[in-house]
Order: structure tokens, then C-alpha cells, then sequence
């Protein structure tokens, strides 16, 4: 059997955590993976993954064979995309997955920009809020603001992304401005639960971190939802500067305890590594780089606690 086959069987079940799995995604069968991966370790003569009935792993040799195949894998549709002359023009469908915020604020620059720019890359984009599973469902590239936990993804950081404290112009008259990060024991808070240890509200108060533990009317996991409920006056909300630059601006909201909130997120682009030199999937995460370089997101000041 064909070496360089038998190499991205390997990684496509590495990938994918199993035989079945790698099958699925790879359109083969699980009897043809399996015999793939069979005749790979027996003209090695090392075994690459340890099997039981429940769980699939590198062996020490495999991590070491999995990480060249994919440089060696890499190398050559590196090659070969230059031959073809597709670094020019990057083509064929790429899937995307980012949540619905994240489009609303690219949406512009994705039809605008790279739609026009390169035209025979068809765009398959899927929002959600849901932690989608790049190598099992199929995705080329995620956009998400987080921290990433998967080190089996490549993770190309777009630009930090500020968490601001907000609140309605009718939530403070009815409620009072905080003065100090500790006053919001006594107001309701909109809890997202994206973050960690999301009911303590971490501050930096003259150089030292003060964390404030809340309460409110509200738990979700999602800052689309915090900032509606934000916006319509039940409580005060941590939420990603993107999510509510607009309404900083349009004075729906205000900002409270101004560089004080000691978190901050960023925005990633992650893909899988076996896409490290796919000519689509690098326009792609260079476009995104340059959108966010010429506009990241940054602290906003539209107000302070000084404003009654």
C-alpha cells in the first residue's frame, strides 16, 4: 500500500480519536483504515497507537511519527499548491464556524473583502455558540474568543479582546451607580457562564486584585443574551467589548469601573494542523489577521464611574 496513504491514515485517526471516526470523515471504510494502519506499524516495526476497547492513544513513538507526518504531509501539498499555482488563488469549499456576534461583526469585511478578493473559495459558515469539534465534524477553521484548551488545534491569536463592565442609563437611576468593585454585592448581576469562575468578578484595584463575588436574576452562556438583558435594565453585565461597542456609543449602555476589570479574552483563529498549509485555509486566517489589526478590539471609554 502507498506509504504517503497509509501516513494521513494514521493522522486522520489521530485526529479523530478513532477508527470509526477517521473512517467517517475520510469517506473510507473502518476495515480499510484499520488495514492501513496495520501495514503502517508492521513496516515500521514499532507500534504508534495503543488500543483497548474504549480508548485510543499514542504510544511514545507515535507522538514523535504522528508530529513529522504532519510537517512531511505539509511539506508536500505545500509543494504541490505551488506547482498548481493555487497559493494564487485559493479555491474549493471552506467551512467556518464562529458564533453569531463574531459574523455580525466580520460580516462586512467577509463579503465585502474576501468574497471579492478570492472568488473561488465558497464559504460554508456555521454560527453557534456550541463548542464545535473542528476534526469530527468536518470544520476547516473556528473563530472564537476564549482561551484555547485543545492543544491538538493550531491556535493564531487575532487580537485581546477587553471585558467590560456595562450597565443601562434606567438600571442605574433605579438602582444607583457602584462606586467600588465591592458595592455590586448589592446590585443584580448578568452572569455568563463562559467564564471561569463566573459568579466571582475579578477587578484590579490600585495595583491590587480584588474578586467580588455575585448574585442576579440571570446565569446564560451567551454575551449576546447577558448584553439584551443588560440592555433592558436587569442588572449589571460583564461583557466582551465587542458585544457592546455599538451600544457604548449610542449611549444604551454604560461602562462602569473603567480599566479596572482584570479579565481579558482573546480572539483566535483555530484549525487542525493537518490544514497548516491548505492555500484556503491560510487566505482565510491571513484575512482575519488583517481585519483585526485594522480594527481590534480595545477598551472603550465612553464613560466612567464619575457620571451620575
Amino acid at each position: 500500500m502507498d506509504r504517503l496513504t497509509q501516513m494521513e491514515a494514521f493522522i486522520r485517526v489521530v485526529d479523530a480519536g478513532s477508527f470509526s471516526a477517521a473512517a467517517q470523515g475520510w469517506d473510507r471504510s473502518k476495515a480499510l483504515v484499520s488495514k492501513h494502519i496495520a501495514a503502517l506499524e508492521t513496516s515500521l516495526g514499532v507500534a504508534l497507537l495503543e488500543r483497548t476497547t474504549r480508548s485510543l492513544r499514542l504510544t511514545e513513538t507515535g507522538q514523535h511519527y504522528y508530529e513529522r507526518c504532519v510537517e512531511l504531509l505539509g511539506e508536500i501539498e505545500q509543494l504541490e499548491t505551488s506547482v498548481q499555482g493555487t497559493h494564487l488563488a485559493p479555491q474549493g469549499l471552506l467551512r467556518v464556524t464562529m458564533t453569531p456576534s463574531s459574523f455580525a461583526w466580520l460580516e462586512q469585511a467577509l463579503w465585502e473583502d474576501f468574497a471579492v478578493r478570492y472568488p473561488d473559495v465558497l464559504l460554508d459558515l456555521h454560527l453557534t455558540h456550541r463548542h464545535v469539534d473542528l476534526v469530527e465534524e468536518g470544520f476547516h477553521v473556528a473563530v472564537r474568543v476564549t482561551t484555547p484548551q485543545d492543544s491538538s488545534l493550531i491556535a493564531r491569536k487575532l487580537c485581546p479582546v477587553p471585558v467590560l463592565a456595562v450597565a443601562s442609563p434606567s438600571y442605574l437611576e433605579r438602582a444607583g451607580y457602584p462606586t467600588q468593585p465591592t458595592d455590586l454585592r448589592e446590585h443584580a448581576c448578568l452572569i455568563d457562564t463562559n467564564f471561569r469562575d463566573a459568579g466571582r468578578w475579578p477587578f484590579l484595584v490600585d495595583g491590587q486584585k480584588q474578586v467580588v463575588h455575585v448574585t442576579g436574576p440571570a446565569r446564560v452562556n451567551s454575551p449576546t443574551v447577558v448584553r439584551s438583558l443588560a440592555l433592558r435594565g436587569m442588572g449589571i453585565a460583564l461583557c466582551p467589548s465587542f458585544a457592546v461597542q455599538e451600544d457604548l456609543k449610542t449611549g444604551h449602555l454604560r461602562q462602569l469601573f473603567v480599566g479596572q476589570v482584570a479579565l481579558e479574552w482573546a480572539a483566535y483563529a483555530l484549525f487542525a494542523r493537518r490544514h497548516l498549509m491548505s492555500g484556503k485555509v491560510r487566505a482565510f486566517v491571513e484575512f482575519l489577521i488583517e481585519v483585526f489589526q485594522k480594527q481590534p478590539f480595545t477598551e472603550t471609554q465612553t464613560t466612567d464611574n464619575t457620571e451620575r
